[in-house]
Protein backbone atom coordinates (compact mmCIF):
# COMPACT_ATOMS: atom_id res chain seq x y z
CA UNK A 1 0.00 0.00 0.00
CA UNK A 2 1.51 3.51 -1.09
CA UNK A 3 1.29 6.54 1.07
CA UNK A 4 1.15 10.06 0.62
CA UNK A 5 3.39 11.90 3.35
CA UNK A 6 1.74 15.03 4.59
CA UNK A 7 2.95 18.39 2.91
CA UNK A 8 3.53 20.35 6.72
CA UNK A 9 4.39 23.36 4.62
CA UNK A 10 1.40 23.64 2.51
CA UNK A 11 -0.51 23.54 5.58
CA UNK A 12 1.58 26.01 6.80
CA UNK A 13 1.33 28.59 4.49
CA UNK A 14 -2.61 27.85 4.19
CA UNK A 15 -2.70 28.63 8.04
CA UNK A 16 -1.39 31.70 7.77
CA UNK A 17 -3.33 32.71 4.31
CA UNK A 18 -6.63 32.18 6.61
CA UNK A 19 -5.06 34.05 9.64
CA UNK A 20 -4.33 37.28 7.10
CA UNK A 21 -7.40 36.68 5.70
CA UNK A 22 -9.43 37.05 9.22
CA UNK A 23 -7.06 39.88 10.07
CA UNK A 24 -7.90 41.46 6.90
CA UNK A 25 -11.79 40.55 7.26
CA UNK A 26 -12.44 42.51 10.71
CA UNK A 27 -9.81 45.55 9.66
CA UNK A 28 -12.57 46.11 6.89
CA UNK A 29 -15.14 45.51 9.58
CA UNK A 30 -14.15 47.72 12.18
CA UNK A 31 -12.80 50.60 9.84
CA UNK A 32 -14.41 50.10 6.05
CA UNK A 33 -13.20 53.42 4.82
CA UNK A 34 -9.56 53.25 5.56
CA UNK A 35 -9.32 49.37 5.32
CA UNK A 36 -9.80 47.59 1.89
CA UNK A 37 -12.01 44.57 1.54
CA UNK A 38 -10.37 40.87 1.48
CA UNK A 39 -9.85 39.95 -2.22
CA UNK A 40 -12.56 37.87 -3.40
CA UNK A 41 -15.04 38.48 -1.17
CA UNK A 42 -17.95 40.62 -2.34
CA UNK A 43 -18.43 44.26 -0.85
CA UNK A 44 -22.42 43.67 -0.51
CA UNK A 45 -21.95 40.67 1.76
CA UNK A 46 -19.59 42.22 3.81
CA UNK A 47 -21.42 44.98 4.20
CA UNK A 48 -24.46 43.07 5.52
CA UNK A 49 -21.81 41.65 8.53
CA UNK A 50 -20.42 44.89 9.26
CA UNK A 51 -23.76 46.50 9.84
CA UNK A 52 -24.62 43.51 12.06
CA UNK A 53 -21.71 44.13 13.83
CA UNK A 54 -21.88 47.63 14.21
CA UNK A 55 -25.51 48.00 14.88
CA UNK A 56 -24.96 45.06 17.71
CA UNK A 57 -22.55 47.57 19.40
CA UNK A 58 -24.21 50.99 19.16
CA UNK A 59 -27.62 48.92 20.31
CA UNK A 60 -25.42 48.67 23.42
CA UNK A 61 -24.24 51.77 23.43
CA UNK A 62 -27.64 52.70 22.86
CA UNK A 63 -28.83 51.01 26.19
CA UNK A 64 -26.52 51.49 28.53
CA UNK A 65 -25.74 55.20 28.08
CA UNK A 66 -29.33 56.43 27.33
CA UNK A 67 -28.63 60.29 29.11
CA UNK A 68 -25.55 60.85 26.99
CA UNK A 69 -26.78 59.70 24.10
CA UNK A 70 -29.95 62.35 24.59
CA UNK A 71 -26.86 65.17 23.84
CA UNK A 72 -25.75 63.79 20.87
CA UNK A 73 -27.74 64.59 17.16
CA UNK A 74 -28.29 60.48 15.79
CA UNK A 75 -25.04 61.72 12.93
CA UNK A 76 -22.57 62.65 15.95
CA UNK A 77 -23.41 60.02 18.17
CA UNK A 78 -23.16 57.08 15.83
CA UNK A 79 -19.62 58.90 14.63
CA UNK A 80 -18.51 58.48 18.25
CA UNK A 81 -19.43 54.86 18.30
CA UNK A 82 -18.26 54.13 14.95
CA UNK A 83 -15.08 55.97 16.41
CA UNK A 84 -14.90 53.51 19.58
CA UNK A 85 -16.06 50.12 17.40
CA UNK A 86 -12.94 51.14 15.16
CA UNK A 87 -10.09 51.85 17.18
CA UNK A 88 -11.00 50.05 20.71
CA UNK A 89 -9.76 46.44 21.11
CA UNK A 90 -12.68 44.75 22.61
CA UNK A 91 -11.92 41.42 24.07
CA UNK A 92 -15.27 40.28 25.39
CA UNK A 93 -18.99 39.73 23.65
CA UNK A 94 -20.67 40.43 26.78
CA UNK A 95 -23.05 43.61 26.77
CA UNK A 96 -21.61 45.18 30.64
CA UNK A 97 -17.92 44.25 28.80
CA UNK A 98 -18.87 46.27 26.32
CA UNK A 99 -20.19 49.13 28.02
CA UNK A 100 -17.10 49.00 30.45
CA UNK A 101 -14.63 49.29 27.32
CA UNK A 102 -16.72 52.20 26.16
CA UNK A 103 -15.93 53.59 29.35
CA UNK A 104 -12.20 53.03 29.48
CA UNK A 105 -12.13 54.41 25.98
CA UNK A 106 -13.90 58.04 26.54
CA UNK A 107 -10.36 58.18 29.48
CA UNK A 108 -8.15 58.48 26.83
CA UNK A 109 -10.36 60.24 23.97
CA UNK A 110 -10.26 63.99 23.57
CA UNK A 111 -13.19 65.42 23.21
CA UNK A 112 -13.84 67.50 20.41
CA UNK A 113 -16.01 70.65 19.48
CA UNK A 114 -19.23 68.38 19.35
CA UNK A 115 -18.54 66.63 22.48
CA UNK A 116 -19.25 67.77 25.64
CA UNK A 117 -16.75 68.04 28.31
CA UNK A 118 -17.87 66.06 30.72
CA UNK A 119 -18.33 63.16 28.51
CA UNK A 120 -16.08 60.74 30.45
CA UNK A 121 -17.43 61.13 33.86
CA UNK A 122 -21.42 61.17 32.61
CA UNK A 123 -19.99 57.76 30.88
CA UNK A 124 -18.78 56.74 33.95
CA UNK A 125 -21.99 57.45 36.09
CA UNK A 126 -24.59 55.91 34.08
CA UNK A 127 -21.98 52.37 33.18
CA UNK A 128 -21.74 52.81 37.51
CA UNK A 129 -25.31 52.52 37.91
CA UNK A 130 -25.44 49.70 34.99
CA UNK A 131 -22.42 47.59 37.07
CA UNK A 132 -24.02 47.89 40.60
CA UNK A 133 -27.43 46.58 39.22
CA UNK A 134 -26.23 43.79 37.38
CA UNK A 135 -23.23 42.61 39.82
CA UNK A 136 -23.31 39.03 41.01
CA UNK A 137 -22.16 38.25 44.68
CA UNK A 138 -19.33 36.14 45.18
CA UNK A 139 -20.87 34.59 48.17
CA UNK A 140 -23.50 35.57 50.12
CA UNK A 141 -23.33 38.80 52.48
CA UNK A 142 -24.78 38.29 56.38
CA UNK A 143 -27.08 41.46 57.02
CA UNK A 144 -26.36 43.42 59.86
CA UNK A 145 -29.92 45.01 61.50
CA UNK A 146 -29.26 48.78 62.55
CA UNK A 147 -29.47 47.56 66.30
CA UNK A 148 -25.84 45.86 65.88
CA UNK A 149 -24.77 49.21 64.94
CA UNK A 150 -25.30 50.81 68.72
CA UNK A 151 -24.26 50.17 72.28
CA UNK A 152 -21.47 47.78 73.43
CA UNK A 153 -22.41 45.28 69.77
CA UNK A 154 -20.94 48.40 67.95
CA UNK A 155 -17.24 48.27 69.89
CA UNK A 156 -16.66 44.63 68.34
CA UNK A 157 -18.60 44.32 65.15
CA UNK A 158 -16.04 43.95 62.48
CA UNK A 159 -17.62 46.14 58.95
CA UNK A 160 -17.25 46.00 55.59
CA UNK A 161 -19.15 47.72 52.52
CA UNK A 162 -21.22 45.65 50.05
CA UNK A 163 -19.43 44.36 46.98
CA UNK A 164 -22.90 45.67 45.21
CA UNK A 165 -21.49 49.29 46.35
CA UNK A 166 -19.45 51.48 45.07
CA UNK A 167 -18.19 54.96 45.71
CA UNK A 168 -17.47 57.56 43.02
CA UNK A 169 -16.28 61.25 42.41
CA UNK A 170 -16.92 63.53 39.93
CA UNK A 171 -15.81 67.25 39.11
CA UNK A 172 -18.46 67.48 37.17
CA UNK A 173 -22.36 67.08 38.64
CA UNK A 174 -23.30 64.27 36.48
CA UNK A 175 -26.31 63.43 38.23
CA UNK A 176 -28.15 66.89 37.24
CA UNK A 177 -26.79 66.58 33.73
CA UNK A 178 -29.84 66.26 30.70
CA UNK A 179 -30.36 68.02 27.97
CA UNK A 180 -32.11 71.07 29.38
CA UNK A 181 -28.97 71.20 31.10
CA UNK A 182 -25.26 70.83 30.10
CA UNK A 183 -23.00 73.00 32.11
CA UNK A 184 -19.59 74.52 30.47
CA UNK A 185 -17.21 73.94 33.53
CA UNK A 186 -16.61 71.68 36.21
CA UNK A 187 -18.31 73.11 39.77
CA UNK A 188 -17.05 71.47 43.06
CA UNK A 189 -16.47 68.42 43.58
CA UNK A 190 -19.78 65.63 43.83
CA UNK A 191 -19.03 62.17 45.58
CA UNK A 192 -21.24 59.60 45.63
CA UNK A 193 -22.09 56.34 46.93
CA UNK A 194 -23.79 53.92 44.68
CA UNK A 195 -25.47 50.62 46.03
CA UNK A 196 -27.83 47.64 45.55
CA UNK A 197 -30.72 47.23 48.16
CA UNK A 198 -32.12 44.41 49.48
CA UNK A 199 -35.01 45.17 46.68
CA UNK A 200 -32.39 44.99 44.23
CA UNK A 201 -33.00 48.56 43.45
CA UNK A 202 -29.72 50.67 42.92
CA UNK A 203 -29.71 53.80 45.14
CA UNK A 204 -27.12 56.84 44.94
CA UNK A 205 -26.14 58.52 48.36
CA UNK A 206 -24.56 61.69 47.97
CA UNK A 207 -21.32 61.91 50.27
CA UNK A 208 -19.76 64.81 51.71
CA UNK A 209 -15.66 64.61 52.04
CA UNK A 210 -15.95 63.31 55.89
CA UNK A 211 -18.38 60.94 54.69
CA UNK A 212 -16.55 59.78 51.73
CA UNK A 213 -13.56 59.38 53.66
CA UNK A 214 -15.23 57.08 56.45
CA UNK A 215 -16.61 54.94 53.81
CA UNK A 216 -13.00 54.89 51.33
CA UNK A 217 -11.27 53.95 54.39
CA UNK A 218 -13.92 51.03 55.01
CA UNK A 219 -13.76 49.99 51.50
CA UNK A 220 -9.97 49.66 51.50
CA UNK A 221 -9.72 48.24 55.23
CA UNK A 222 -12.38 45.87 55.53
CA UNK A 223 -12.84 44.49 59.38
CA UNK A 224 -12.57 47.46 61.07
CA UNK A 225 -15.00 48.36 64.28
CA UNK A 226 -16.49 51.34 64.12
CA UNK A 227 -14.37 52.67 66.78
CA UNK A 228 -11.31 51.66 64.77
CA UNK A 229 -12.92 53.39 61.46
CA UNK A 230 -13.15 56.59 63.23
CA UNK A 231 -9.60 56.56 64.80
CA UNK A 232 -8.22 56.24 61.38
CA UNK A 233 -9.47 58.62 60.01
CA UNK A 234 -9.91 60.96 62.66
CA UNK A 235 -6.22 61.80 62.12
CA UNK A 236 -7.19 63.46 58.63
CA UNK A 237 -9.63 65.76 59.89
CA UNK A 238 -8.14 67.42 63.17
CA UNK A 239 -11.24 69.89 62.91
CA UNK A 240 -13.77 67.28 64.73
CA UNK A 241 -12.88 64.84 67.80
CA UNK A 242 -13.34 61.43 67.99
CA UNK A 243 -17.11 61.93 70.00
CA UNK A 244 -17.88 64.18 67.22
CA UNK A 245 -17.06 62.25 64.24
CA UNK A 246 -18.43 59.10 66.22
CA UNK A 247 -22.07 61.37 66.59
CA UNK A 248 -22.24 62.34 63.31
CA UNK A 249 -21.21 58.98 61.08
CA UNK A 250 -23.07 56.34 63.33
CA UNK A 251 -26.95 57.38 61.94
CA UNK A 252 -24.87 56.81 58.19
CA UNK A 253 -23.51 53.98 59.42
CA UNK A 254 -27.52 52.36 60.78
CA UNK A 255 -29.01 53.47 57.93
CA UNK A 256 -26.48 51.88 55.32
CA UNK A 257 -26.69 48.93 57.39
CA UNK A 258 -30.23 48.76 57.27
CA UNK A 259 -30.49 49.02 53.54
CA UNK A 260 -27.64 46.86 52.61
CA UNK A 261 -24.64 48.88 51.90
CA UNK A 262 -22.75 47.84 54.53
CA UNK A 263 -22.55 44.39 55.97
CA UNK A 264 -20.36 42.17 58.83
CA UNK A 265 -16.77 41.42 57.64
CA UNK A 266 -16.67 38.09 55.89
CA UNK A 267 -12.85 37.99 55.86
Amino acid sequence: MSSHPINSDSNTTSDNDFKQLQLQFAAYIRDPGNCPPPQGLEARRLKVYRDLFFNNVKGFLDTAFPVLKTLYSDSAWTALAQQFFSKYACHSPYFLHIAEQFVAFLQDYPPTETDPAFLAELAHYEWAELYIATQVLSQPQPLLESGQLTGTQLESTRLQLSELAMLCAYQWPVQQICTDFQPAEPGQPVFFLLYRNTEHEVKFVQLNQATLLLLNHLAEQPGLTFPALIHTISAQLPGLSEQQLQQGALPLLQDLAQKGAIHGYQG
